[in-house]
């Protein structure tokens, strides 16, 4: 009896975690979700905005004038009846260096880790010719998929250059950089929850 009731329970937390898993189609409907839903706040007569803007502007070295936009989306949880805490879903990120664009995305799934990370980004290689987009897909925080695109600049004609499980060894530093902006915006909204007069 124990050993059967002790088998059930490995089946169970094997399904459970089995479903908690992202998958590339569950990920993308999420996002799509989203996405969907930021359009609709950000009309005119859609509901009303609820989301994090910090602005950055600078004049930088060798560079010149700077601006970074980050926008952080989120979620309330069931905490509170008037005024309930937040958890963050979705940010962007948008910046440049000269005349170089920079654009990410960085979707969180319902336990704060990252599920998504797109980017696109003129910065892949030693070409400056060409833009790259790059998608990274996770389970529980893992990396499981991995697309890279490419296309000459001013072009939306963008060709699948790689599509695998593993992050290929040119885009490891790119990778390890978007890993440590996920964790910047997360900090980054917790303080800003955090500041919020209410």
């Amino acid at each position: 009896m124990k050993r059967t009731v002790t088998i059930l329970l490995l089946i169970a937390a094997c399904w459970h975690n089995l479903c908690a898993q992202n998958t590339v189609e569950s990920i993308r409907q999420r996002y799509a979700g989203i996405k969907d839903d930021i359009t609709e706040m950000m009309k005119e007569d859609g509901f009303p905005p609820v989301y994090y803007e910090v602005k950055v502007v600078q004049n930088l070295p060798g560079t010149g004038p700077h601006h970074e936009i980050t926008k952080m989306f989120y979620d309330e949880r069931d905490d509170d009846e008037i005024y309930p805490s937040h958890y963050l879903t979705f940010a962007t990120l948008k910046y440049n260096f000269a005349a170089r664009e920079y654009y990410e995305e960085y979707l969180f799934d319902d336990d704060g880790k990252i599920a998504f990370i797109y980017a696109r980004t003129p910065e892949a290689d030693e070409d400056t010719s060409t833009m790259h987009e790059l998608r990274f897909y996770f389970s529980n925080g893992k990396p499981f998929r991995t697309i890279v695109k490419k296309a000459m600049v001013d072009s939306e004609d963008f060709k699948t250059e790689f599509s695998g499980n593993k992050t290929p060894k040119a885009y490891e530093d790119l990778y390890s950089q978007y890993i440590m902006t996920s964790d910047r915006i997360k900090k980054l909204f917790e303080v800003t929850e955090a500041s919020t007069h209410i």
